[in-house]
This record gives structure tokens, sequence and C-alpha cells, in this order.
């Protein structure tokens, strides 16, 4: 059903001895009014309160935001002192530390920080981290890790002949191999094999001996540094000569059967602080006995 057309008003207002005042009143003027009146104010409120609800929210993502960055900070900085004690570097006596478990008892009400004041926190502690890491803990980290690399390169746990090792002689004491009841203190392990065959330095380090003697004939000394020293005797060739560097698989000789041997294999000693040691507590061997 179509809406009726809402007729003017017309209001009269007399007074004795005045002339009469007329207003005409339409409904739809007076009704657009109303609204526009009560409606504009409703919405400017309600403008209002959008604005603050949307600043809040971006008040409080850039506070979560802030604190995330500043946390992640912190974590760097206790992994960074983490590689600090790693590289072997010396605590200051006055340096502020950001682990939390270091943190002595504290308390008191708990104020909002502005998000602004957090960024600028993150911002200032950034450069100092990354001064400390490029400057201090890299050059220093390094150096550890090249040191220790050195360190496990001069380990004598190789083998010093390659493939299955047939052991004809432990360490420790023994029958003379040469009759009689008597014993001896053998200090190596005795490897049987082909002459020729070749003997392999166990670890890095320099050569300090390539010569003859009576009871080890041809043998090689290798000092590994570390307190740590190996020799390779009986051997048929020497290949190589006092001074020389060698690597951890380097060929140093032919086993043989010279000096005091009974037959061809390879004496293979272990010496830790000039004493001799088990062999078998440093070497990983198939072993074919």
């Amino acid at each position: 059903m179509a809406l009726r057309k809402l007729k003017p008003y017309t209001v009269l207002i007399t007074a004795t001895g005045k002339a009469p005042i007329t207003l005409t009143l339409r409904p739809t003027v007076v009704i657009v009014s109303l609204l526009l009146s009560v409606g504009l104010p409703l919405a400017w409120i309600a403008t209002l309160l959008y604005q603050n609800i949307r600043l809040t929210q971006r008040n409080q993502i850039l506070t979560e935001t802030a604190t995330e960055v500043l946390t992640q900070l912190h974590t760097l900085d206790a992994e960074i002192e983490i590689l600090k004690d790693r590289a072997g570097l010396q605590e200051e006596a006055d340096a502020p530390t950001s682990n939390i478990a270091s943190i002595p008892p504290q308390g008191g009400p708990a104020e909002a920080v502005p998000p602004e004041q957090l960024f600028s926190l993150a911002q200032q502690k950034m450069p100092s981290l990354e001064a400390m890491l490029d400057q201090t803990v890299k050059p220093a980290l390094e150096d550890t890790l090249e040191a220790e690399a050195e360190e496990e390169a001069a380990f004598p746990n190789g083998k010093p002949l390659d493939g299955k090792a047939e052991v004809s002689s432990e360490f420790g004491l023994r029958i003379n191999p040469f009759g009689g009841r008597s014993y001896e203190m053998h200090d190596g392990i005795d490897f049987k094999g082909p002459v020729g065959k070749p003997v392999l330095a166990t670890a890095d380090g320099v050569v300090v001996k390539a010569e003859y003697s009576g009871g080890y004939g041809k043998h090689v000394r290798v000092d590994h540094g570390y307190n740590y020293e190996t020799l390779y005797a009986h051997l048929s060739e020497i290949e190589v000569r006092i001074g020389d560097r060698v690597r951890r698989g380097d060929v140093l000789g032919s086993l043989g059967n010279t000096g005091r041997s009974s037959g061809p294999h390879l004496h293979y000693g272990i010496y830790r602080n000039g004493q001799a040691v088990n062999p078998r507590y440093y070497l990983k061997l198939e072993v074919a006995e």
C-alpha cells in the first residue's frame, strides 16, 4: 500500500489587541530535523569510539611486537654469553647480564610501558650486540674452533694399516718371542702383514725420527703435539724425512722385517707425555685375529 503524503499543519497564535502569528508545520521537515539533531551526535560519538578502539588495538599490537623483539634480543644476548664462554672469553666484572635466572628478587606494581619506549630500547641494544659479535666473539670463537680442530687432527686415532688388521702381539707383558721362558714388556701392538704394505700416519704431526736402529730396525717417529707421539717400526722402506709435516693417512713407509723382528709385521706404539700407552684405547680397528 502506498504511503500517504503527510499534510502540513498551520498553528495560529493570537493575543488580545495584537496581530495573530501563523506557523506552518511540515511533518517531513520536522522529522528530518529531529533525526539530524539526534543522529549526527550519535554518529560522531560512534566514530570517536571506533577510532579509540583502533588506536587501542594498534598500541596493543605495537606493544606485543616490541616485547617480542626485546625478548628475542634477550635470548640473543644469552646465546652470545654461551658463545663467549665457548670461545674462552672472560666475563667482565662489571658487565650486566640479561640472563633472567640471575635477576635478584624484585616486585611492585606493574605499569605499562609505551611501545615507542620499548622500540627505542631495542634500537639501543642491537648495535652493541652486533659489535660484540663481530669484533669480539666471532674472532675468539674462530680461534677456539681452529685450535680444537688442530687438536682433534693431532689425536692418534687413525689406522696405521688399511683394511683389517691381524694382531700378532698385544700391548703389555709377553713371553720372549725369540725363545726361552723369560718375559718382556711390549710397549706397542704388532700387526702382521705382507712386506711392502703401506704404513700410514694415524694423525697430523711432524716427523722427528726417520732412521735405523738395532731394536726397531727402520722406523719413523711422529710428534703430533698436545703431548702425543707415535712410533712405526720394522719398516722395509722409509718414505719421509725428519722435519716433514704429515697428515692423517699419509704414507710413512712400508711394512717390513728389519731390526729385532721374528717375521714381517708393523710395531705401532703411542706415547702420551713420553710414556707408552695401549694403542687399543685409541684405535678403531677391524681386527682379524
